[in-house]
């Protein structure tokens, strides 16, 4: 961990140094210098996904300045390419640590953002990923969304009384499982819940 804090710490550093050395001393060393320099920026680009920081995304576009001010019309195509290539990788890589910090809430927290949500919205955030899943098959979740739609109350519902097998205690709430949500079926012409038993 350590090694990769330098790591991110240099990386801007010599994105600079090479800008700079593009800048001012590209076309006055040898060829296979310039091959030397060229293929360090190459390498600076391709490394640009692992870095974290906006100084080595602001560092890396300011090699693309250099490069194409400095370098010929193929071995800058090249390099703009591998930058195009760099940033794509670099933005889907922040965005799935994005999404992996958002999927890290707690579980209460998650549910009672959840409860705000429509009856599309709840079932759409259930396929997000399995800690959302989770959250979003809480049975409180659903008794609101049942009693939403068909403008019930929650004392209506009694379903703790209709309801006795197949019941997991959770702290101070009692949960049902999903398989018990999918067996409830609505009487013709009345709003209840029954649940079939196995």
């Amino acid at each position: 961990m350590a090694i990769y804090r330098l790591f991110t710490t240099i990386y801007p550093l010599v994105c600079k140094e090479l800008s700079l050395i593009l800048r001012g001393a590209y076309r006055k060393v040898p060829k296979n210098l310039q091959s030397l320099i060229f293929q360090d920026t190459l390498t600076a680009f391709r490394l640009l996904p692992e870095m974290k920081t906006r100084s080595a995304v602001s560092a890396a576009h300011l090699l693309l300045q250099s490069v194409e001010a400095t370098l010929p019309k193929q071995k800058k195509n090249l390099a703009v390419t591998e930058y195009k290539n760099a940033m794509i990788a670099h933005k889907r890589r922040a965005k799935a640590r994005q999404e992996e910090n958002v999927a890290h809430l707690p579980q209460d927290v998650l549910v009672h953002v959840f409860s705000f949500l429509d009856f599309q919205s709840l079932v759409s955030v259930g396929q997000v990923c399995w800690p959302w899943n989770f959250a979003a098959s809480d049975n409180r979740l659903w008794q609101r969304q049942y009693a939403t739609f068909f403008r019930d109350s929650y004392n209506d519902l009694n379903i703790k009384e209709q309801h006795t097998s197949r019941q997991v205690e959770d702290d101070s709430y009692t949960m049902y499982s999903l398989l018990d949500l999918l067996k409830v079926h609505f009487v013709t012409g009345e709003s209840k819940l029954q649940f079939y038993h196995l």
